[in-house]
């Protein structure tokens, strides 16, 4: 996932994020320029010469990054709806319920909710595909638990 550019004050050039959904690992582009990272900060060109230290944040709660300036909070993406932050971590509830394979499909179904979320379409088409992803994640779930069950079952 690559946000759109935004620009910072205190940064020589649009900046740019980019996400790797299911590891959380990020990367900046100050000006199409990959950025290095050094002890979880990115040292970025700043305006009049220098760097500036940055630091990128990612949550679960919302599937927008931001980059941190000096102090201040970037925002790499708009606001996403409440309802579908909820509905894009929804299907961690299968953890509760299947423990450690419920755990790895809700994982796996949230990170692609998280996708889904950033997605430009309307807010309707967004949530019916994450109530899909999380059907289809406790589908598999009921499945593969339904195949060790009966693999696993003994006659008396």
């Amino acid at each position: 996932m690559q946000s759109e550019p935004i620009l910072i004050d205190e940064v020589a050039g649009p900046v740019v994020v980019e996400m790797n959904t299911f590891t959380g690992r990020g990367t900046i582009f100050v000006a199409g320029v990959p950025e290095h990272r050094e002890d979880g900060w990115f040292h970025l060109p700043a305006k009049g010469g220098g760097r500036v230290r940055a630091k990128l944040r990612a949550s679960i709660l919302d599937p927008w990054p931001t980059v941190e300036v000096l102090g201040a909070k970037h925002r790499t993406g708009p606001k996403v709806p409440a309802a579908l932050l909820v509905l894009a971590v929804f299907p961690f509830a299968l953890v509760f319920v299947g423990g450690l394979l419920g755990g790895l499909l809700g994982g796996l179904a949230a990170a692609v909710n998280h996708g889904i979320a950033r997605k430009p379409s309307s807010v309707a088409a967004r949530a019916a595909q994450m109530v899909l992803v999380a059907a289809l994640a406790a589908g598999a779930y009921l499945l593969v638990a339904g195949i060790v069950t009966a693999a696993t079952d003994q006659p008396r």
